[in-house]
């Protein structure tokens, strides 16, 4: 069976939905960067769809794996254990789908470039 890979990226959530909606933005910017419909946004709390709504959409598409990205910072609680439990159990329903999930987003080099990007433009003098 050929490997179709779907996925999920998955933030904490607020009660403020607009915070939320920057969530579905930039999934949507990420479907049509990658020409795929196999890109869902998640949250762990506080925001909908939650992680087993976005896998069981991944599967429903054909994907057989799952790759979750974690829009999360720092190596947490939830990115150690709530999330790989959520989709262990979401999982036990669809036998064969592969998961795997990102590192936090500080594992990244290219964070410290970025921030440091955004900090020049912020911190640049007034004329």
């Amino acid at each position: 069976m050929k490997r179709k890979t779907g996925v999920f990226v998955v933030t904490h959530g607020s009660k403020l939905k607009e915070a939320n909606w920057i969530m579905l933005r930039l999934t949507r910017e990420l479907r049509r960067r990658f020409r795929t419909d196999c890109i869902v946004p998640c949250f762990m709390e506080l925001g909908q769809p939650d992680i087993p709504t976005a896998i069981r959409k991944l599967v429903a598409k054909g994907c057989n794996h799952i790759f979750g990205y974690a829009f999360f910072l720092v190596p947490g609680k939830h990115l150690q254990r709530d999330i790989p439990q959520i989709v262990r159990e979401t999982l036990k329903d669809h036998p064969g789908v592969t998961f795997e999930l990102s590192e936090p987003m500080m594992a990244d080099p290219a964070l410290a470039d970025f921030v440091e990007n955004r900090l020049k433009r912020e911190l640049r003098p007034t004329r």
